[in-house]
């Protein structure tokens, strides 16, 4: 009998791999309360599924697999084209290992564990790629993740000044180009009933996202839930996903012990990378709000067209996912602090939790005006930067029940800052 070949090298990486991917799968599932995972089973479900096979990602999906980079490539396009949509995001620790060698160091956590991703699936040249010009991580993420300048990419050409009618119309014009783009990838044409249509479905949900913010707001909601929940809206079907919305939400919700309310900002957090939410919740603390890209940003709510004609449909869509995003690479971006500060204030949050990956430039040059600004505000402020590791967990811990004791004990002032300051460093 001859015996079975040895595995090769690579081969065992991938196995060792796939197996800590599991299991970090396998602990998201394993922290939630039993008599919740029924509610959460079709989000953990898909997130698992893609998080562990590339190929899952557009299960169910048509030819050809269209992936997008961001928030700012309006799903109803893809939707309306019957393609679905699938955002390509990783959190997972494991995949770095196989990222390409020549990233560089102090690459993106989330961009290198993606790569890695790819790299394990083995089929970069078969995908098809939108990459909304945000950050340099975003704009390079094709040629650094091994795909070839003949592959199918298009690039969301987005201005980084926002306000002013030069703006709009460039805002409009990427919208347009997009769907152009995605109707040749496709061969099929986006007519304006189907993308009104789209555009319907996905504002349907908009009452009931609006209910599970009020959930979380009132302490209802522990963050894993809310992540799971908003990482799934970007890989299943407006439909499906909404469906399973309104069954999670029809179990009884009573707001939980109440903690002290924060706000957490920053960098994207991806599952199964939940480290965050664990630590801070842990450290006796609720995040009652984000604004985070892969979370509550994911659904920008309403998109309100004047009529049902094409251009008015694609206007709405840029207007909904790009004038009205607060992603930290605007250049005229006081509308975020305004919104970040006016957002504590409406929901009585006690401090901000600013989440910065190391790498991730945009969030950690903004980290310190934002801490200004918010401190002129009287609102208390942490930074935490981090990477895709549990290394320095302890650490973080340490720096956030001292946080959490001093939004605990009132409002802030200017004495207190100084001595909180002191400590914390």
């Amino acid at each position: 009998m001859t015996p079975s070949p040895r595995p090769s090298r690579r081969e065992r990486l991938l196995k060792r791999i796939r197996t800590e991917m599991d299991q970090e799968c396998r602990a998201v599932a394993e922290s939630l309360d039993p008599a919740d995972r029924t509610g959460l089973a079709p989000f953990l479900e898909r997130l698992t599924q893609s998080s562990t096979d590339l190929r899952e990602r557009t299960a169910g999906a048509l030819a050809p697999k269209i992936f997008s980079l961001c928030v700012q490539a309006p799903p109803e396009l893809f939707h309306a084209a019957g393609i679905g949509h699938s955002r390509l995001a990783c959190g997972s620790f494991a995949t770095a290992d196989t990222a390409p060698r020549h990233l560089p160091a102090l690459a993106c956590p989330m961009a290198k564990s993606m790569a890695g991703l790819l790299a394990m699936a083995g089929e970069a040249q078969d995908l098809s790629l939108v990459v909304p010009t945000t950050c340099d991580w975003m704009v390079k993420f094709p040629e650094l993740a091994g795909f070839r300048e003949t592959a199918p990419i298009h690039f969301m050409e987005l201005p980084h000044l926002r306000e002013g009618e030069a703006a709009a119309r460039r805002w409009t014009g990427a919208v347009k180009e997009l769907k152009t783009w995605v109707e040749k990838r496709t061969g099929r044409r986006i007519r304006p009933k189907a993308l009104l249509s789209a555009v319907r479905e996905f504002n349907r949900a908009a009452p009931s996202f609006e209910r599970l913010l009020s959930l979380r707001r009132t302490q209802a909601l522990p963050a894993a839930h809310f992540a799971l929940i908003m990482n799934a809206f970007s890989l299943m079907d407006i439909n499906a996903w909404h469906q399973a919305l309104l069954d999670y939400m029809a179990g009884s919700r009573a707001p939980a012990e109440t903690r002290p309310p924060v706000f957490l900002t920053g960098s994207p957090i991806v599952f199964p990378n939940y480290k965050m939410l664990d630590l801070i919740e842990n450290a006796g603390m609720h995040i009652a709000g984000d604004d985070i890209c892969t979370m509550e940003r994911v659904f920008p709510g309403l998109t309100a067209p004047r009529d049902n004609s094409e251009y008015s449909l694609i206007k709405a869509l840029a207007d909904r996912h790009h004038r009205a995003c607060t992603c930290p690479t605007f250049a005229d971006n006081a509308r975020r602090m305004n919104r970040l500060v006016a957002q504590v204030r409406q929901n009585k949050i006690r401090g901000v939790v600013f989440h910065v990956l190391k790498g991730c430039h945009p969030f950690d040059m903004e980290a310190g005006l934002a801490e200004e600004r918010l401190k002129a505000e009287g609102i208390r402020f942490l930074k935490i930067e981090t990477d895709y590791v549990k290394s320095d967990e302890q650490n973080i811990v340490t720096r956030l029940e001292a946080f959490g004791r001093s939004i605990a004990a009132g409002p802030e002032t200017a004495a207190e800052n100084r001595t909180i300051e002191t400590a914390l460093n």
